[in-house]
C-alpha cells in the first residue's frame, strides 16, 4: 500500500537491483522497452523481451530462479527475495501502451499518470481495498504533479469507472479536472 514515506533504502536498492539485473537478460536493442511499472517489481515488456528474460532465467542467470508455481524470484544482494512479475505489452498483453517513461538503468520507469491509468483497470476488475488505496494515492500524485497524457476512449472509460467506484458522483468532476488540455473535448463531455 502506498504511503507518503519513501520506500526503505534496503528495499528500494533491492528493487532497483532486480530491475537492473532483469534488463541485462534482454537484448540491448529491447532494453528501453522494459518498463518498471510499480514500486514492487512489475515489468511491462513486449513479447520478445519477456522471451529473453525467460531464456536467461532458464539458462541460470545469476540470482534468478523460477518457482514451481511460475513465480520468478530474485535473490537481492540485501539478503532477501524480490518477486518479479512480467506483464506483456501490446498484442495479446493486458497493457496496450505506456504513454511516458523516464530512463531507469538499462530500462524505463512508467510515469505516475500511466500507473494511475493501469491501476484504474485493476480497481474496476478487482476493486480490493488495496487497489482502491493505491488508486487514490496515485490520483493524489497526478493531481499534484502530472497532467494526464492524451488518452483514448477506452482509457477514459476505465478511469471514469474507477473514479465512480472510489469517489462516487464527485469522480466525474475529478476526471474532468485532471484531463487537462490534452483531453479538452473529453473533459467538456463529462461536464454536460
Amino acid at each position: 500500500m502506498p504511503t507518503k514515506f519513501p520506500i526503505a533504502n534496503p528495499l528500494r536498492e533491492a528493487i532497483f537491483a532486480c530491475f537492473a539485473a532483469t534488463t541485462y537478460l534482454v537484448r540491448p536493442d529491447l532494453r528501453r522497452q522494459l518498463v518498471l511499472k510499480t514500486g514492487d517489481v512489475d515489468v511491462a515488456a513486449p513479447p520478445d523481451a519477456i522471451h529473453d528474460i525467460g531464456s536467461g532465467i532458464m539458462d541460470g542467470a545469476l540470482n534468478f530462479s523460477q518457482h514451481p508455481d511460475g513465480k520468478i524470484a530474485f535473490s537481492a544482494p540485501q539478503g532477501f527475495i524480490i518477486y518479479l512479475d512480467l506483464i506483456e505489452m501490446g498484442g495479446a498483453g493486458c497493457i496496450e501502451r505506456i504513454h511516458a517513461t523516464k530512463t531507469l538503468g538499462g530500462g524505463s520507469l512508467a510515469s505516475v499518470a500511466d500507473l494511475l491509468l493501469l491501476r484504474a483497470v485493476t480497481v474496476v476488475d478487482r476493486g480490493s481495498d488495496g487497489d482502491i488505496l493505491d488508486f487514490e494515492w496515485l490520483l493524489s500524485r497526478v493531481i499534484e504533479t502530472d497532467k494526464l497524457p492524451l488518452i483514448d476512449a477506452e482509457e477514459l472509460d476505465w478511469l471514469y469507472r474507477a473514479m465512480a467506484i472510489c469517489l462516487g458522483e464527485v469522480g466525474c468532476l475529478v476526471v474532468a479536472a485532471i484531463l487537462s488540455e490534452n483531453n479538452a473535448s473529453e473533459a467538456s463531455l463529462l461536464l454536460q
